[in-house]
């Protein structure tokens, strides 16, 4: 009992808890706790000790919400690199709809360099450890088909230039490859290069 106080007195008051059930407060609390120690130590030096005691819990409330430290770090993934979701337009051409959707990079491209850092940290933590690999590898399958169904709702099959399955997979490929580019050199990849590049999808 003393010791968990201890650790409550210790949480960080930006900490904030989540509206909802209790268990969702909790996940949300670990979860911000999580990503905030990433930010200062790093994904290898975020241990789940150090997350409990931020968050002012014990080690057996994660291990209620998550089943390892892997999955904690997948749902800080979910929570901080959400998928851009271009407003698409029912009607409009291909070309139109890659228009909007470099506007959406265009649009997110602040907000993700500010995380771009531990995004990278990450990728190269799970080329490291085979388990976030594959847990990494079942997420991106399930946003795929997510937004596969999103752009068929838009754009018909047959006006692309290949199978849809195919094409989201390209144009995440380009996404995170335009963004990162454009963190290192912003003067080389402008929002007109994004636009080009994504119009180039649209063959006339």
């Amino acid at each position: 009992m003393t010791r968990n106080r201890s650790a409550a007195k210790q949480r960080a008051p930006d900490v904030t808890y989540a509206p909802g059930t209790k268990r969702e407060r909790t996940r949300a609390a670990l979860i911000a706790a999580a990503a905030r120690l990433i930010v200062e130590k790093g994904y290898h030096n975020t241990s789940l000790e150090d997350v409990a005691t931020l968050a002012g819990m014990s080690r057996g409330a994660i291990y209620g919400n998550f089943s390892d430290r892997d999955e904690l770090f997948m749902a800080v993934l979910r929570a901080r690199w959400a998928p851009i979701i271009p407003q698409f337009r029912a009607g409009a051409s291909l070309k139109e709809q890659m228009r909007i959707l470099a506007q959406a990079v265009i649009s997110a491209a602040p907000a993700r360099q500010e995380v771009a850092i531990r995004a990278l940290e990450f990728q190269l933590y799970a080329l490291t450890h085979p388990k976030m690999r594959g847990q990494l590898e079942k997420h991106s399958a399930e946003a795929y088909r997510r937004a596969e169904a999103w752009l068929l709702k838009f754009v018909p099959a047959e006006q692309l230039p290949m199978p849809a399955r195919r094409f989201v997979r390209v144009l995440h490929a380009l996404m995170d490859g335009l963004l990162f580019e454009r963190f290192q050199t912003p003067n080389e990849i402008t929002d007109e290069v994004i636009v080009s590049a994504f119009e180039a999808l649209a063959p006339e």
